[in-house]
């Protein structure tokens, strides 16, 4: 008993409706790849698309293999089909040759073709290799162990105060040292947004003696013992750190820089969050933690506002690594996968004449894992897609009909995949559906059973509400697809193999999940048959019964 898929019109219309442009939007599990390489196939077999104009781009070497696989899988099923045209047959046997040539790949393979093709307009070495992740990373050490010599002997204000901070987590073995290399690295990876970060204008030093009076003002604790409460517990533990900060003050005087980064530590403490007795009815303990509270209030704002002076500080003390980074990229004759982005963005969007060549050599751009693509790639594949050949800003584009199809899951992006961002995915969609592209939902699962899909939507359809945050994607409830035939036969074996030697419980159990099979199916049936014949449940459920016998002795 088949089970027509729900989004079947959607399916048809990423294969047929070739002139649109279409956004798809796909879980993991509907068959995403297979909808790319059939309208692939159909714009080959239809005359509209040649493989040596087409570009298909995944995010991945290993995508990018699997999708040119399949690609070519798909041409030799379609050229031996008899059911299709002879001229679609033929398009598909000259389509064959080139597959090899075919620019299907990596984004970043791509732009590297794109430079390698136009080294002087790119202003690029013509014989420059791809540094690897792991080259780009070792050219970068280099550049930061020099720069953090150099900063040892006179630190910037940024990176005088971030070299006091206590470090917690994954990279609290490093020290201070490992966390301002990652911040650099990130940095680095961020380096084509080179305007200089705002300055907070916040007195840090007045603000650390205001806070400082504040916690003072606290106490004072009672006695602590075995039956103390735990907020007192908390105020104890302000108090002492109040103590011992004067104390040493007494002898070194107020170090701001190792102030602010003890404050930091302090905000982090767990005793904040030690509320006590419940129903407790004593007025001092409860001005005490009114006190604790207003005071916690005033030190979360001090440690959020002396982050945010930080960070500009840091960034400008960091940013002679970065130009130190480019240099030595520079005299090594090589290119990172930020480069090859960023000089092939320049190229397309600088240069009109080389723009207009490559728009009018390629008919149609295919992309899959959209939700994986960071503001270089999104503004790069819109240039090359404008209808507009004159127009530069990618934020102004209009696609040419047909030409872009672009696959994904926003509700991936949230993994940030080489600064891929769900936000900008929304914004380029909302982009594209004002210049007249679609989007289309695939919602049939092949992968997950009916009950595990309606306790997936119940779940979150309404905790991923789109349009309340531009960071947060849409939920699009999934279809089922897997029959209940399918389903009622894998219960079936597993009631056989528990009444061997499960418990009766057990066994109590799988029956009911067969039985609730079956009125589903008996119910489905219903549903089927309702426009020819009225079945009761219980015909129903007989006639379920027999198709199932059927399916066995087929």
């Amino acid at each position: 008993m088949g089970i027509p898929l729900a989004d079947r019109a959607d399916r048809d219309r990423i294969r047929d409706d070739l002139s649109a442009t279409l956004l798809v939007e796909a879980a993991a599990g509907t068959g995403k790849t297979t909808a790319l390489v059939g309208r692939m196939l159909a714009a080959l077999a239809s005359g509209s698309a040649r493989l040596d104009r087409m570009v298909a781009v995944t995010f991945t070497d290993a995508a990018a293999g699997e999708l040119k696989l399949r690609l070519r899988d798909a041409i030799e099923r379609g050229r031996h089909d008899p059911g299709r045209p002879a001229s679609e047959r033929v398009r598909l046997e000259e389509a064959l040759p080139q597959l090899e040539a075919a620019r299907i790949g990596t984004i970043h393979s791509f732009c590297a073709e794109l430079l390698r093709e136009r080294p002087v307009e790119a202003r690029v070495d013509p014989q420059f290799q791809v540094a690897p992740d792991d080259v780009a990373r070792r050219l970068f050490a280099r550049v930061f162990d020099r720069w953090f010599e150099a900063q040892l002997a006179a630190p910037g204000p940024g990176v005088r105060r971030a070299l006091r901070q206590h470090v917690r987590g994954k990279r609290g073995q490093d020290g201070p040292r490992g966390r301002l290399r990652h911040a650099a690295w990130e940095l680095v990876q961020w380096r084509d947004f080179p305007t200089r970060w705002r300055h907070e204008d916040f007195d840090r030093d007045a603000a650390i003696d205001a806070v400082m009076q504040t916690l003072a003002g606290v106490g004072p604790a009672p006695p602590i013992d075995d039956r103390s409460d735990n907020s007192d517990r908390s105020v104890y533990a302000i108090e002492r750190f109040v103590a011992d900060v004067a104390r040493r003050e007494q002898i070194t005087g107020r170090d701001y820089d190792g102030l602010e980064a003890e404050l930091r530590a302090l905000a982090r403490d767990r005793h904040w969050k030690w509320t006590g007795f419940p129903r407790d009815r004593d007025s001092e303990r409860a001005a005490r933690r009114a006190r604790r509270a207003a005071a916690k209030l005033e030190l979360d704002a001090f440690v959020c506002r002396a982050g945010a002076q930080l960070a500009p500080l840091l960034r400008d003390d960091l940013w002679p690594l970065v130009e130190d980074y480019e240099r030595l990229k520079g005299r090594a004759g090589c290119l990172d996968f930020v480069d090859l982005l960023l000089r092939a963005r320049d190229l397309v969007r600088d240069d009109a004449a080389v723009r207009r060549g490559l728009q009018a050599r390629w008919t149609h751009l295919f992309v899959d894992e959209f939700q994986d693509t960071d503001p270089l790639q999104a503004e790069l594949l819109l240039l090359l897609a404008a209808d507009d050949p004159d127009e530069g800003d990618w934020q102004r584009i209009r696609p040419f009909p047909g030409k872009l199809f672009l696959v994904g899951d926003p509700k991936q992006s949230i993994y940030r995949f080489r600064r891929a961002d769900v936000g900008l995915y929304e914004s380029v969609k909302r982009q594209l559906v004002a210049a007249g592209a679609s989007v289309v939902h695939l919602t049939v699962s092949f992968r997950s059973v009916p009950a595990i899909q309606d306790a997936v939507n119940a779940a979150f359809a309404g905790a991923m509400a789109g349009g309340a945050s531009p960071s947060q994607a849409a939920y699009v409830p999934l279809a089922p697809f897997r029959g209940i035939i399918k389903d009622y036969f894998l219960v079936c074996e597993t009631y056989f193999a528990a009444i061997r030697t499960a418990s009766p419980s057990r066994i109590e159990a799988i029956d009911m999940g067969r039985r609730a099979l079956h009125n589903e199916g008996s119910e489905k049936l219903r549903e089927r048959l309702a426009e020819r014949v009225v079945v009761d449940l219980d015909t129903a459920r007989r006639l379920f019964t027999l198709v199932c016998v059927l399916h066995i002795r087929a």
